[in-house]
């Protein structure tokens, strides 16, 4: 698992190929016109909310807090998955292309964690968390970080993202912009076959949702892509709150379902009640 890998390649490719993903990207992606998101009392949340929204094919947005950091959870999940195919996966054997694929699967679908620890020791010591952080920003993402001890003493988390962030990463996957089309595809269906539908997925059944949760003691969040006629309906909403983690699950599902319906038009059916 722990090769070496060249530093200096893995320089040259994250220069010349951001440049191009930057391209494509302001190429799909329309001026957002920003929307109130007036079906659910946001403000009455007890603790921290940012979310980004946004209609994949309109380029209309919704946010609120968007750029307020928090801790990544399992979210980070995700660009780690697509780090380890943009940087490891082309020169591994099949063995270990196998062993990638297997964690990346596990990663998305039951958020498995020794693969991801293991993925992470790799792009560690193989890249390091400054050559990452500077290809996060290059891509958008510019408060995201892994295993930064920057971070860890600023924030109390070593791996942390913010909605708009999230958000941004997962469209540019979603759109076919940072790995090939059979590995893309491989992700979002690994996605979409989560076994976590308490959150963004509660409401807005039978849709097709891929998305992916995170979770620590006092965080919870749902990123992901929502697939329906008007569509599809990026929605990345990040939460940290000292009351139990139903509150925020209750509190993720409705912001979800109403950020859907106020996007695409949709009446989705949905109840939150404040505290």
């Amino acid at each position: 698992m722990r090769r070496k890998v060249c530093l200096i390649a893995i320089l040259v490719v994250l220069l010349l190929s951001t440049g191009s993903l930057q391209l494509a990207f302001a190429q799909n992606t329309p001026s957002p016109a920003s929307l109130p998101a007036d079906c659910l009392p946001v403000g009455k949340f007890l603790g921290d909310v940012g979310y980004y929204a946004k209609n994949l094919k309109t380029g209309q947005v919704i946010e609120y807090h968007p750029d307020n950091i928090f801790a990544a959870a399992s979210t980070i999940k995700v660009p780690v998955s697509i780090v380890v195919y943009r940087h490891f996966y082309k020169q591994a054997g099949p063995d270990l292309r196998a062993v990638y694929d297997t964690g990346v699967e596990l990663m998305m679908t039951v958020s498995e964690n020794d693969y991801f620890a293991d993925f992470l020791d790799e792009i560690e010591e193989s890249i390091g968390p400054a050559v990452i952080r500077e290809h996060f920003s290059r891509l958008g993402m510019r408060h995201t970080t892994i295993r930064d001890n920057q971070a860890r003493e600023a924030f109390g988390y070593s791996n942390v993202t913010t909605a708009r962030d999230m958000a941004l990463i997962f469209e540019q996957l979603y759109r076919g912009n940072l790995i090939g089309p059979d590995k893309t595809r491989f992700m979002l269906d690994a996605m979409a076959n989560s076994i976590f539908p308490d959150e963004m997925a509660r409401y807005l059944q039978p849709r097709k949702v891929i998305h992916k949760i995170g979770e620590l003691d006092d965080v919870l969040a749902d990123v992901g892509v929502v697939e329906g006629p008007n569509g599809p309906i990026l929605i990345s909403i990040f939460t940290e709150t000292p009351q139990d983690g139903d509150y925020a699950s209750d509190f993720i599902a409705a912001l979800s379902a109403c950020l859907y319906s106020r996007l695409s038009g949709e009446p989705v059916n949905f109840s939150w009640h404040a505290n």
